[in-house]
């Protein structure tokens, strides 16, 4: 079994074997009862760790929710799972629960419920169900069931492309509710190598640990490695440190151009939920190459593209059992072809080389007067403009052409926002006329998902609703 660090040791020894086979026991009923189910609305900390390998041990379904969540969001998560066991961090708040659903708090590993310390099992790969949560970026979260027989796979197939051994040390740095940070840890439980665990992402905690834990890879989505970068200020990172794992949503072209001058050893990934996280990878020397491409397909993984719509199909071992229902209700079966390819929803293509390139959403097309505008393509023009920091397009609704193409931006630190005109003027040569924006909104931050994508859904016209939704994000 892999190491935890623990946080603020300044050490890197490690507990594991005890915390996970305490957390194990904890989750048990009385008599040694093993759990049915399992929520778990912990940050990737040790405890909420050593609790997550302890449920695989014990229950047949786990689900972690993630703690950006409202309470009303966790609640009707927690209606439709039925759980018997809950845990939560000491100060996390729940809503109001059954009187059957046990409530475990993470502290009570601290306070006497760890284990003798033996050598712990490896949990059965195929008997155990992970529900997870899409990120929603588009409306709401649906449960999707992924088997361990898929992150197994998916964790060596993983190893072979990014090189992974046993000296490796990951760094926890995403939540467990999120497919990346689930992922990462039983990854390095399935390959054995080291995990450090820091508690939830805080970028002066995240550079800290990559400085001081012996960190040589860690995973982040764009707008966490933007502050990371602004924390360090250009301070380079360790020369042990092998690979940042990039992905979640897609990277600006100026966000990648500053990472590789401040040589930070960006993977690019492309994954999702269905797909029990990687799809496709790029490492760091194609990153360095072929700046942009998320690579080829991970080993025992196909890729194909809609001669069409252009939009991006996937048929893999990794995919999804089916979309949750309800503890007793089976699966709904994901909406694939009858032989097995599975729409993703993204956009993209392939080069002659066999690598992938992501450029948007199947969903944020926009048509407007009768052409369609692939709101990835006017972001990325959008990005290349040294006063924008991020850029979000979408349609809104036009009486007379259907859809009008509007830029949401926030402006880089320091710089005046840039007019409609002037952007338009810029964008011209890069966009045929149809793709420019006919609306410019700027914000000091986007609202984001709990994955920290920045969410569409809440970027609509700017009726009294949605202005009071965004309070706090306009200027």
């Amino acid at each position: 079994m892999s190491g935890i660090q623990l946080s603020g040791t300044g050490t890197h020894g490690s507990i594991p074997a005890a915390w996970v086979e305490g957390a194990a026991r904890l989750l048990e009923h009385e008599g040694g009862t093993p759990p049915a189910s399992v929520a778990l609305l912990v940050p990737p900390d040790p405890q909420g760790i050593a609790f997550l390998l302890g449920a695989a041990r014990v229950a047949r379904r786990i689900s972690p929710l993630h703690p950006g969540w409202a309470l009303e969001e966790v609640g009707r998560a927690l209606a439709l799972l039925e759980p018997d066991v809950v845990v939560a961090g000491d100060s996390e708040a729940l809503p109001e629960l059954p009187g059957s659903v046990r409530v475990i708090r993470t502290g009570e590993l601290i306070r006497g419920g760890s284990g003798s310390g033996g050598s712990p099992e490896t949990f059965p790969p195929s008997e155990v169900q992970w529900v997870l949560w899409t990120s929603g970026s588009t409306g709401n979260p649906r449960g999707v069931v992924l088997t361990g027989e898929s992150f197994v796979v998916s964790a060596r197939s993983s190893a072979l492309r990014l090189g992974l051994g046993s000296e490796d040390r990951w760094l926890a740095s995403l939540s467990p509710a999120h497919v990346g940070g689930l992922a990462l840890i039983l990854r390095a439980h399935i390959l054995k190598t080291s995990l450090s665990a820091v508690g939830p992402f805080d970028p002066e905690r995240f550079s800290r640990a990559v400085d001081e834990l012996g960190i040589t890879h860690a995973s982040l989505v764009p707008v966490q490695l933007r502050q990371v970068m602004e924390v360090r200020r250009g301070k380079r990172f360790p020369h042990g440190f092998r690979s940042l794992l990039l992905g979640g949503d897609a990277a600006p072209k100026g966000l990648l151009a500053e990472a590789r001058d401040q040589g930070i050893p960006l993977a690019l990934t492309w994954g999702m939920t269905e797909a029990a996280s990687q799809v496709a990878t790029a490492p760091p020397p194609l990153v360095r190459e072929k700046p942009g491409t998320v690579g080829p397909p991970l080993n025992g993984v196909e890729v194909k593209v809609d001669e069409t719509s252009g939009e991006l199909f996937v048929r893999a071992p990794t995919l999804a059992a089916g979309l949750f229902r309800g503890p007793d209700s089976g699966l709904s079966p994901l909406p694939t072809s009858e032989d097995g390819w599975y729409p993703t929803g993204d956009v993209g293509r392939i080069d002659g080389e066999g690598h992938i390139w992501v450029t948007g959403r199947a969903s944020s097309r926009i048509v407007t007067g009768g052409v369609t505008v692939d709101a990835g393509e006017v972001e990325a023009a959008l990005s290349l403009d040294p006063r924008i920091r991020e850029a979000v397009v979408v349609g809104w609704p036009d009486p007379r052409w259907g859809e009008r193409v509007v830029a949401w931006v926030v402006p880089e630190e320091g710089e005046s926002v840039p007019s409609l005109e002037d952007l338009q003027e810029r964008l011209r040569t890069r966009l045929s006329a149809a793709k420019l924006p006919r609306e410019l909104v700027t914000l000091r931050s986007f609202p984001r998902t709990a994955t920290g994508k920045a969410d569409r859904s809440r970027l609509g016209p700017l009726d009294p609703e949605t202005r009071s939704g965004l309070r706090g994000h306009l200027p």
